[in-house]
């Protein structure tokens, strides 16, 4: 009976394994037959599935053989402690690097004599795909392996010579891949890779740069020569290795790479949001932290009476402020450089430091509110650790943080509005910046509302609408006094920028263009900025394109009388087809 059992949980487990293979197969089939079918026909939908499992099976097979080489050269190097079923990994050894490699190599040249007999095969996105998941791969595997070559370097333990191995296999599939990428790929399909390695390149050296700072300040303010030796000297080298690692990777991809590329839409989404305001997150979140600590300190309840205990975490707030203060600056100036003036680019910094801080401010004040119905309302029998004057102490911290930063950026921005500049007040990223302050405002006012509701309800059913209810009450009320101050203020700079605007024109002209000629990218954003107009650029194939003239493009969309134009640059001039949807 038993053995039937087995049988059966044994057949079931074959068909759920094989249903789990199946079923995304199938689904990757379905999709590329659908998405291919608009623009290539069945050809391109067998070549497209061909190339899926093609780049699949190469990646698979390169991570088996780079995975059988570092575990077969290794192996002289592992400790002598080989028991019970230690011939298992020899195995594995043996037969990843025995058949992984030999499959791996045939089926890259096999996929080698492909791309240099098709253009297509080049220009692929399973190409790009494969080109751009591989390098980054053996980037993060190296990273690790790298990490634990340093760390026990620096804290004096024995030298770890199978990472070096691992660290020397993986560097050498990242540095083919990253070549081979660089010479097949352009520009614009090697974003990807790019981006991808400078945020984890950023975020490891960010990590490691604080950690090291904060380790390396909580070492000497330690008084125990012995306990600096041995409790803080591996936190040290930990945070050490992490920059080590971090940095070069950073240096590579960012700032000897990407820094100096085109200023394409995912630059400016790596510049903005990430290196300046995550960069000003993490400054804000420290400066928050440290000066909420001095505060407990002076004013509050501190946790432990000893300044040793209770500063424990300062340390590391304050380097997240150097840190973060520093890749913030760095970013402004890169920002900057790209963007010099006021246009839109700028705009989108404003605001969005301007909404970092208000957020802080805003949970200041509602962290305030809370403190303020706790103290009026006090309950018997408080949580150790759960001060009054503690909650109040970190919502003034938040103000007092938050408030100046967003004063400061929200002034500036209110001296270019109050020159009775149009393109300011008409601008889409500070129309996006109220209206999605507006909406969030609301939307958290809804939810504290329904929560209010549900709480006054409740204890009236149960027949206790009493002051814990009131208490009860305080973190939506509070939440509903913010976000109700949020959105009226900002709704209120909503109509008035109304009430100062030019009345709207009618737009004149194509609603859509199509530029057919010579390749000239800064050409799209002039049109489109000019005339409204969503606007495409094709490239001529035959090379007869003629020089394109931003005025004489725009008149030409300006006069249109159809709502969609293709203008085609050729020796002659300009030629305008009018195009009307079927």
């Amino acid at each position: 009976m038993q053995d039937d059992e087995g049988l059966i949980v044994i057949i079931f487990g074959l068909v759920f394994a094989l249903l789990t293979i199946a079923l995304p197969i199938a689904l990757v089939v379905w999709a590329v037959r659908h998405f291919g079918s608009r623009s290539g026909g069945q050809r391109n939908d067998a070549r497209s599935v061909r190339r899926f499992f093609q780049y699949l099976l190469l990646f698979g097979l390169l991570i088996v053989a780079a995975v059988g080489l570092s575990e077969l050269l290794a192996l002289p190097f592992q400790k002598a402690t080989f028991a019970g079923d230690s011939s298992s990994e020899v195995a594995r050894a043996l037969t990843f690097t025995v058949f992984g490699i030999p499959m791996f190599l045939l089926l890259a040249a096999s996929s080698r004599r492909q791309l240099q007999r098709d253009p297509d095969e080049a220009a692929s996105v399973g190409w790009a795909v494969y080109l751009t998941v591989t390098p980054v791969t053996a980037l993060v595997v190296a990273m690790f392996a790298l990490h634990d070559i340093v760390a026990p370097a620096l804290s004096g333990e024995a030298f770890d010579w199978p990472a070096v191995i691992r660290f020397v296999v993986w560097a050498a599939v990242w540095l083919l891949h990253w070549t081979v990428a660089h010479r097949m790929l352009d520009a614009g399909r090697r974003q990807g890779q790019l981006v991808i390695g400078s945020l984890i390149g950023l975020a490891t050296s960010v990590t490691g740069l604080v950690w090291l700072l904060g380790a390396s300040v909580t070492a000497l303010v330690v008084s125990d020569a012995g306990t600096l030796l041995v409790g803080q000297q591996r936190p040290v080298a930990q945070a050490a290795a992490t920059a080590v690692v971090g940095v070069p990777v950073w240096v590579v991809y960012w700032l000897r790479t990407w820094s100096t590329a085109d200023r394409t839409p995912l630059w400016f989404g790596y510049v903005l949001p990430v290196g300046v305001g995550a960069s000003l997150v993490l400054a804000v979140v420290g400066a928050s932290a440290a000066v909420y600590q001095v505060l407990v300190w002076l004013l509050g309840a501190p946790s432990s009476t000893q300044a040793a205990q209770h500063f424990d975490g300062t340390p590391n707030a304050v380097a997240c402020v150097v840190v973060g203060a520093l890749s913030w600056w760095y970013h402004r100036q890169v920002l900057a450089g790209a963007a010099p003036g006021r246009t839109e680019v700028t705009r989108v910094y404003e605001y969005l430091m301007a909404g970092i801080a208000l957020l802080a401010a805003a949970v200041g004040v509602t962290l305030v509110i809370v403190a303020l119905v706790e103290s009026l309302i006090p309950v018997a029998g408080i949580e150790l650790g759960a001060s009054v004057v503690n909650s109040l102490l970190s919502g003034v911290t938040l103000l007092l943080v938050g408030g100046p930063l967003w004063w400061v950026f929200w002034s500036r921005i209110n001296r270019v509005v109050h020159a009775d500049d149009p393109e300011e007040l008409g601008s889409p990223t500070r129309r996006t910046y109220l209206f999605v302050l507006f909406g969030l405002g609301g939307v958290a006012a809804v939810v504290a509302v329904l929560v209010a509701a549900f709480v006054a309800i409740q204890g009236a059913l149960q027949g206790n609408l009493d002051v814990q209810v009131v208490r009860d009450l305080r973190i939506p009320v509070a939440i509903l006094l913010a976000a109700g101050a949020i959105s009226g203020y900002h709704w209120s700079v909503y109509r008035d920028d109304r009430s100062r605007l030019p009345a709207p024109q009618a737009r004149l002209g194509a609603r859509y263009v199509l530029l057919v000629g010579a390749p000239e990218p800064a050409l799209v954003g002039a049109v489109e900025h000019r005339t409204g107009a969503r606007v495409d650029l094709w490239v001529r194939a035959d090379g007869l394109a003629g020089p394109w003239m931003v005025d004489d493009v725009v008149a030409a969309v300006q006069a249109s009388p159809t709502p969609a134009l293709t203008i085609i640059a050729s020796p002659a001039g300009l030629e305008t087809v009018g195009m009307l949807r079927p």
